[in-house]
């Protein structure tokens, strides 16, 4: 179970707020509530209050914070379901751990559930649009292959339109031979991709009872857990393909090893998720871990480098898995 998740993901953290900036318009009619309820209703961060009042001031309007929360917590009512994380998941959206814990799992069973058919119907829909791109080239050369035929046969043709026309049929009916080859593999990827589509579909309620659906709830739960419990980590989501989490750690902000006080990794960065398992640094049986890899970034770029800079363990105790704090041994995965 160790190396469920061996899987170091992309760079690249989706923005936590990601508000629209509010008109003028917007502040002077100040409807915090309805603010709030978009907000809520599109998962975002409770920190995009924070910019919404931010660009209300500009404009010299005052921001009502409870009226905001009032409409953000109704939202999240709503949110965090497992029918609504269905279909925020269903949309493509990535959750940023905003449900209250005693809703979490719930809701993430669904979200995963959602994300599993997007994911899938993402992939159908890229290669749909790659068999159109194959047909359109092949049946270019079609048109290529007559329009030469028409000039060759055409007795009022030059003898130098016909040497270009004869060029020409070469050229086309070769490179037709390529373009339908190229249709052909489309044709039998987009049909590997309805194939998939339709099983995950039919599948769907076993998929809500397997065990594959557990794990990966767990491991986001585990995730959501940290972030709430961690001051630097700004808040967590998960990769599209592989439900492997990851997280933004704060601008200046320093995760420290719980019981040494060590500094495991300064922000700005983003922590992704390497392992999972049994905890190997202690003879205790009911600890858990989770292992990361820190990628440093660039502040304000949303950029980070391609190697890790350092390593940390987080760490969880008995079958709730409660959060236990954060640990950075030294020489731990490879460093």
């Amino acid at each position: 179970m160790r190396n469920f998740l061996m899987i170091l993901i992309g760079a690249g953290l989706i923005s936590g707020c990601a508000t629209e900036i509010m008109s003028e318009k917007e502040c002077l009619a100040g409807d915090w509530y309805g603010a709030g309820l978009d907000d809520g209703s599109e998962g975002r961060l409770a920190s995009a209050y924070d910019e919404r009042a931010a660009q209300c001031t500009n404009f010299g309007v005052a921001a009502d914070a409870s009226l905001y929360v009032e409409g953000r917590e109704a939202a999240l009512r709503q949110l965090c379901t497992e029918e609504g994380g269905y279909a925020y998941g269903r949309g493509g959206r990535h959750y940023l751990g905003v449900c209250r814990a005693e809703l979490e799992a719930g809701f993430l069973g669904g979200y995963l559930s959602g994300r599993r058919i997007f994911a899938l119907e993402s992939e159908r829909n890229r290669l749909q649009a790659a068999y159109d791109e194959a047909a359109g080239a092949s049946d270019y050369q079609a048109r290529a292959i007559d329009q030469a035929r028409y000039v060759l046969d055409d007795p009022a043709a030059t003898p130098e339109e016909r040497e270009a026309a004869s060029t020409d049929l070469d050229y086309a009916i070769r490179t037709k031979r390529r373009a339908d080859r190229d249709l052909e593999a489309a044709l039998y990827e987009l049909g590997r991709a309805d194939e998939a589509l339709d099983q995950a579909i039919s599948s769907q309620a076993e998929w809500r009872n397997s065990e594959r659906l557990e794990l990966y709830v767990q491991t986001l739960l585990e995730t959501h857990q940290f972030a709430r419990n961690e001051e630097a980590i700004d808040y967590c989501t998960d990769d599209l393909l592989s439900y492997t989490p990851k997280c933004a750690v704060r601008t200046g902000a320093t995760l420290r090893d719980s019981q040494s006080d060590k500094v495991c990794a300064v922000g700005p960065g983003e922590a992704r998720i390497k392992t999972t398992g049994p905890h190997q640094g202690s003879h205790r049986s009911d600890l858990f871990e989770h292992g990361y890899y820190f990628f440093p970034g660039e502040e304000g770029s949303g950029r980070f480098t391609n190697r890790p800079s350092a390593t940390f363990l987080v760490l969880f105790e008995g079958e709730s898995r409660t959060y236990v704090g954060v640990s950075c041994p030294p020489g731990y995965l490879g460093q």
